[in-house]
């Protein structure tokens, strides 16, 4: 394989292994993902040694060191944490204390049998999801960051465009501007 096959691949690998340690810190994995990690460590290593000529080959494979770098700070973080007994790993909804705030995950989209869900709260859901995903993306920190303080604050935002503007029919968007996760909202736009 040549160096871009080779660095294509260690970008997948990376992707592959972020995943997992997701997966094993939220107790999905048994075993911290080693192996993989070892492969990735030694690719970064051979690569390191080479001399690129190709600057833009260069350029992203320094970009992709980069990215595994600050990964591998949260992990090395995380895992002391859980050596130290600081992480907590918690189920959506779940309290420090253990008891539960809201139902399990596979449960969370179905409304109780006698409440109807609000229309509001899947568009919340997912304006939280992409929130939390362009958040990781960027590598800020996502602790403290709940559906529910997220709501409240869309809501009060919600409040103060409806005055300024008159309308209560707004939408709200996620994007990266500067390379940070920004959370917009503004009236939506009359069709015609």
């Amino acid at each position: 394989m040549g160096a871009k096959e080779d660095i294509d691949l260690l970008d997948s690998k990376i992707a592959r292994l972020k995943v997992e340690y997701e997966q094993y810190f939220m107790r999905v994995l048994k075993r911290e993902p080693a192996k993989l990690r070892d492969e990735v460590d030694k690719l970064v290593l051979f690569y390191s040694n080479k001399n690129l000529t190709n600057t833009s080959l260069r350029f992203k494979y320094n970009t992709i060191v980069a990215k595994y770098n600050s990964y591998k700070q949260y992990w090395t973080r995380t895992l002391r944490a859980i050596d130290e007994g600081d992480f907590h790993r918690r189920a959506e909804g779940e309290l420090e204390n253990g008891a539960r705030t809201a139902p399990p995950p596979s449960e969370a989209r179905k409304p109780a049998p006698n409440e109807a869900a609000p229309e509001t709260g899947d568009e919340v859901r997912v304006v939280y999801e992409k929130y939390i995903e362009a958040r990781k993306a960027c590598n800020e920190p996502t602790e403290g960051i709940t559906l529910g303080t997220l709501e409240k604050t869309l809501q009060e935002y919600k409040k103060k465009v409806a005055e300024q503007y008159k309308t209560q029919d707004v939408e709200f968007k996620v994007a990266i501007k500067d390379g940070k996760a920004k959370l917009t909202i503004a009236p939506k736009k009359k069709a015609g």
